[in-house]
C-alpha cells in the first residue's frame, strides 16, 4: 500500500511540477517540491525509502526536464537517504523540523547541482545564482514544507495508542 501511495504522489507531484506549480512563482522562482516530498517521506519511512523515492523522482525529472540524465537522480537519492538516516533520531512532532530539513537540503541541492555544472562545463555565476534563486527557493520551499510534512505525517504514520494517565 506504501509503494501505491508514494508513486501516485510522484505522479501526482511530476504532473502539478510540470503545469500549475510554474504559475505560483515568486521573482521568477518556484518551489521545489519534490526536495519537500524526498525530505518528508524520508523523514517518516527512513533512509530505504527515501532514497529509493528520491532516485525516481530524480530520474523522472532528469529524462523529461535535464539536458544532463543522473544529476537529479544522483542528488535525491542522497539526499532521501541522508534524511532517512535521521528518522528515528528527530522527534516527527517538531513543527521546524520539516523547515530546518527543508533550507538544509535546498542549500545542499543547490551546492552540489552547481558543483555537477562545473564540471560538466555549464557556465553558472554562483553568487548571482544564490542571490537570486536560492534563497528565495529556500523561504519558499521551507514554508511549503510545513504543509506537506503535516500532511504526509496524516498518510504514513499511524497513530498510537496509550494507556494510562494524561
Amino acid at each position: 500500500m506504501t509503494v501505491f501511495i508514494i508513486s501516485l504522489i510522484i505522479i501526482i507531484n511530476f504532473i502539478l511540477q510540470s503545469t500549475v506549480i510554474s504559475y505560483f512563482s515568486i521573482f521568477g522562482v518556484v518551489p521545489n517540491t519534490s526536495l519537500i516530498i524526498i525530505v518528508a517521506i524520508a523523514l517518516l519511512k527512513g533512509k530505504k525509502v527515501g532514497s529509493t523515492t528520491g532516485l525516481l523522482i530524480g530520474l523522472l525529472q532528469d529524462i523529461v526536464f535535464s539536458s544532463v540524465i543522473g544529476v537529479n537522480a544522483f542528488i535525491y537519492f542522497f539526499i532521501g537517504y541522508l534524511m532517512g538516516m535521521a528518522e528515528d533520531k528527530l522527534s516527527k512532532e517538531n513543527i521546524l523540523l520539516p523547515v530546518i530539513m527543508s533550507i538544509i537540503t535546498t542549500i545542499g541541492y543547490h551546492f552540489f547541482y552547481f558543483l555537477f555544472m562545473f564540471f560538466l562545463n555549464y557556465d553558472i555565476s554562483f553568487s548571482i545564482f544564490f542571490k537570486q534563486i536560492v534563497i528565495i527557493e529556500m523561504i519558499y520551499n521551507s514554508l511549503l514544507s510545513i504543509f506537506l510534512f503535516k500532511l504526509f505525517s496524516k498518510i504514513f504514520v499511524m497513530p498510537s495508542i496509550t494507556f494510562g494517565k494524561k
